[in-house]
């Protein structure tokens, strides 16, 4: 007779099968092909993007000069989606720029702008910043761009001083009833393509992102830092799992953003949270995306949310992140798609693929399909690039975080 622990594990590793597992070869085969295109693009863009600073080859975050500096995601999504591009220059000559400028700060900065100048903040340097405190997400992030460089063969210069850094950085994130928990008195930006909103309460997003986080610090900085450190990480991330139902509304179709301002369903976030969630539970968010497609999804690209006033709570006005649809939120939803329906999955991509010389590639496009923002934008290939290559691979888009 099989022990119950016996059965709830074998249950457990049902559910965590990767799609390959389930589908075949065939399955991940018919997404090979807009990932080639979407390659294509992306080595085509990456040129374009490359820029010499003090002597180191860096990566801008788009073909434009209005973004002058290297943000963690913007730099790392693209070596994730197409990692043949790590062993370009960038990567290890990224990390050796990022060490003199990031080390000796109290906590990690929020990009380091090209003349040197490490800003602490969303918002233009010099201006009043968008978050009083450090956004939540950030050692996460940074500690993502490490973790794939050392990956790629990058040896981390000054490791124990990052080991350092980090542990200082995750010490700001505040957490309760296991998830990452920000202040509806005192608002701090959250994830990084939220940070015009300042989600509060209980959060969804960022305790994901956060939760990748702890999981990649605990392995990266094993052996730069105290083992009970490394076992709080271990603990923090296994709480955001176990606790992630807190954040589930069935009423409102699957997971919140968060508990206060942002209660309502957040798209993206439900992509990236689809691997945890149970069996149940998918049923109910699969049924809330095909039953408001139109509304999700334009010209291949993904709304953040389905309010039609945006974020509630939130004093963003509309547009943007408080409705705008992004190329770079497809990729965190694709794999999902895929799971429900492949046919739809790959006409979702190709359909972003058609029209990327439409809206020039662009950051994000209003509700008429017009592009906004920043035009040849790493992230709009470099996320969907990541969702196709988790497909592919049998994994979630929540594994390369």
């Amino acid at each position: 007779m099989i022990s119950r622990r016996s059965f709830l594990g074998m249950a457990v590793a049902c559910l965590a099968a990767p799609p390959a597992s389930v589908h075949g070869a065939a399955y991940s085969s018919r997404f090979q092909e807009p990932y080639d295109q979407l390659a294509v693009r992306m080595r085509r863009l990456y040129q374009a993007c490359r820029i010499e600073v003090d002597g180191f080859q860096l990566l801008r975050p788009c073909d434009h000069s209005a973004y002058r500096g290297l943000w963690h995601d913007d730099f790392t999504w693209p070596h994730v989606g197409l990692p043949e591009l790590a062993r370009h220059p960038q990567m290890k000559d990224a990390v050796a720029w990022l060490t003199e400028a990031m080390v000796r700060l109290p906590v990690v900065a929020d990009r380091v702008e090209f003349d040197g100048t490490a800003v602490m903040s969303p918002g233009a340097a010099g201006a009043r910043p968008m978050s009083e405190a450090m956004p939540i997400h950030l050692p996460a992030a940074w500690t993502r761009l490490l973790s794939h460089a050392e990956a790629s063969g990058v040896a981390i210069p000054r490791k124990n001083e990052w080991a350092q850094l980090i542990r200082r950085s995750f010490d700001q994130v505040s957490m309760s009833f296991g998830l990452v928990w920000n202040d509806p008195q005192r608002r701090i930006v959250a994830f990084g393509f939220q940070d015009s909103i300042r989600l509060t309460g209980l959060l969804l997003l960022t305790s994901l992102v956060v939760k990748r986080g702890y999981e990649r610090a605990s392995s990266l900085f094993a052996g730069d830092l105290p083992a009970e450190v490394i076992a709080d990480w271990k603990n923090r991330a296994r709480d955001i799992g176990d606790n992630l139902h807190r954040l589930f509304d069935g009423k409102s179709g699957g997971f919140l953003g968060a508990t206060v301002a942002g209660r309502t369903f957040d798209v993206w976030g439900n992509g990236l949270a689809w691997p945890l969630a149970s069996t149940d539970q998918r049923k109910v968010i699969a049924a809330t995306f095909q039953s408001n497609r139109q509304r999700i999804f334009l010209k291949g690209c993904t709304r953040q949310i389905l309010a039609p006033g945006g974020w509630p709570g939130t004093e963003a006005g509309i547009g943007y992140q408080n409705g705008g649809y992004w190329g770079v939120g497809t990729g965190f939803v694709l794999p999902m798609i895929a799971e429900i329906d492949p046919d739809w999955a790959l006409e979702l991509v190709r359909e972003l693929i058609a029209h990327l010389d439409a809206i020039h590639g662009a950051e994000w496009i209003d509700g008429n399909g017009d592009g906004k923002g920043a035009l040849d934008f790493l992230g709009t290939l470099a996320m969907p690039l990541i969702g196709l290559r988790a497909i592919i691979e049998g994994r979630h888009t929540l594994d390369y975080l």
